[in-house]
């Protein structure tokens, strides 16, 4: 009876410990593909003086439970000055694929409210980006957010 006891507490022991190890990987893995998803939005030129207002990740899960995608990453800045269409593209000019720019970044005179005034958008195979610049008002800093999620 001790023997037998022996091995079922042997077998429950490994078990938990083979468990404990395979979420141990799991949990690596997933760490690995956030940190891929967030080394590739480095690759984007932001202007120092660009004021980061709001950062959203949602990290790799093995089960991604949320209706966004996971890996994904949103970060949204006041620019402090409306921007242009060459500061745009110095943005975007190292990031390694071809980004398709549309609009000129200057604000329409019948826009009212908030309006995208340009947007960059593309991806590398792996995943989409959308760099959306947006005015709120006329002669106020631009918003702008890039966000970047898996390609399907």
């Amino acid at each position: 009876m001790k023997q037998k006891t022996a091995i079922i507490t042997g077998v429950i022991t490994a078990l938990v410990l083979a468990v404990t190890a395979a979420l141990f990987m799991v949990r690596a893995a997933e760490d690995k593909v956030t940190a891929d998803v967030l080394s590739r939005v480095d690759r984007f030129a932001i202007p120092a003086d660009w004021k980061l207002e709001k950062e959203i990740v949602r990290p790799e899960r093995f089960l991604c439970t949320s209706p966004n995608p996971c890996p994904s990453i949103s970060r949204r800045w006041d620019a402090g000055q409306e921007i242009t269409l060459d500061e745009l593209k110095s943005v975007i000019a190292g990031v390694g694929f071809e980004m398709k720019i549309e609009r000129n970044c200057q604000r329409r005179g019948d826009a009212i409210g908030d309006t995208t005034v340009c947007e960059a958008s593309g991806n590398d195979g792996a995943y989409d980006y959308i760099l959306n610049v947006t005015s709120p008002h006329p002669n106020e800093p631009d918003i702008v957010v890039l966000s970047v999620q898996p390609h399907l």
